[in-house]
């Protein structure tokens, strides 16, 4: 049955079950602080680009955004078997409304981003092709749904291009030549990993027939050992990065205290596995993934 609300209070309950823009925002504003701070020029400071740092945190909301109206579409038919509580399943916002929204705010992007450089564009519109294609799950849907770890990867990949618009937007002329910035690159598509892989743990009470999480499809442990490999890789490339800029004693112990409470999360959620240890480890995974950006910005201000 369709909620009888208005669209803005419709759409705000949306997003706060599958946008979350709230902490959305906060991890998008790092990342592309942290992809400033790189990619600058020499001699160059992170607070002479302020206007491309706005620009860029919208661009990438809305990206994010578009992503998640993709999802909403293709997965359609799995959430209404799997996950009839989701707001589209149950009615309270339409694919066609979140299409609309989708399409105007792509529109404004794109018009915005004609008043930087030609590069970053170009890279922004390969990232909109990628999603298109993503979105249409690269015309071969049987096949790649059948291969779940290879499909959540190229679902991730979607973010590469938006990460070469980034950082032709501050420095048109960038270059993975310089060894910095391909590590940041790396690094970048990690913390992403991160995010993603801790989002899919859940607790033996939360999984359900649909089989989507690498909880279930790895078990508990194998799954745990795997994510805390990818926290020690970002932490290993930050640590790089950081000993490459501005070594700092003060931001050095900052981020082992970060790395050591994702880590205490994560024995908390293997002890516990209840619903609540599932969502604390979620909240470092993205507490980890804002402070491993902004702390590499601290030495460039």
């Amino acid at each position: 049955m369709k909620d009888k609300r208005s669209f803005i209070k419709r759409f705000i309950e949306f997003q706060n079950e599958r946008l979350q823009l709230g902490v959305l925002i906060f991890t998008t504003a790092a990342v592309v602080l942290s992809s400033v701070a790189v990619s600058l020029p020499v001699g160059d400071i992170v607070s002479n680009y302020y206007a491309e740092i706005l620009i860029s945190i919208f661009t990438l909301l809305v990206f994010m955004f578009h992503i998640r109206v993709l999802d909403e579409h293709k997965d359609f038919e799995f959430d209404s078997e799997h996950h009839k509580d989701r707001p589209v399943q149950r009615g309270l916002i339409s694919l066609r409304e979140l299409f609309v929204v989708d399409v105007l705010c792509l529109i404004v992007i794109l018009l915005i981003n004609l008043f930087f450089p030609a590069r970053a564009i170009f890279f922004l519109l390969l990232a909109l092709g990628y999603t298109l294609l993503a979105g249409k799950e690269f015309f071969i849907k049987s096949w790649i749904r059948e291969r779940f770890f290879l499909y959540n990867l190229l679902n991730l990949l979607q973010l590469l291009f938006l990460q070469f618009y980034l950082y032709a937007l501050i420095n048109p002329n960038f270059s993975f030549g310089n060894p910095l910035l391909s590590i940041h690159f790396i690094f970048v598509l990690f913390n992403v990993g991160i995010i993603e892989f801790a989002r899919k743990l859940k607790s033996k009470s939360e999984e359900t027939s649909a089989n989507d999480t690498y909880s279930s499809r790895l078990g508990i442990k194998k799954a745990v050992l795997i994510y805390i490999l990818i926290c020690l890789i970002v932490y290993g490339l930050f640590f790089y990065m950081m000993v490459n800029l501005v070594f700092s004693q003060f931001i050095f112990v900052l981020s082992l205290v970060f790395l050591n409470l994702v880590i205490l999360s994560t024995l908390s959620y293997v002890s516990k596995n209840s619903k609540s240890s599932a969502l604390i480890l979620q909240s470092f995974a993205a507490l980890f993934y804002i402070a491993m950006h902004l702390l590499l910005v601290f030495t460039k201000l």
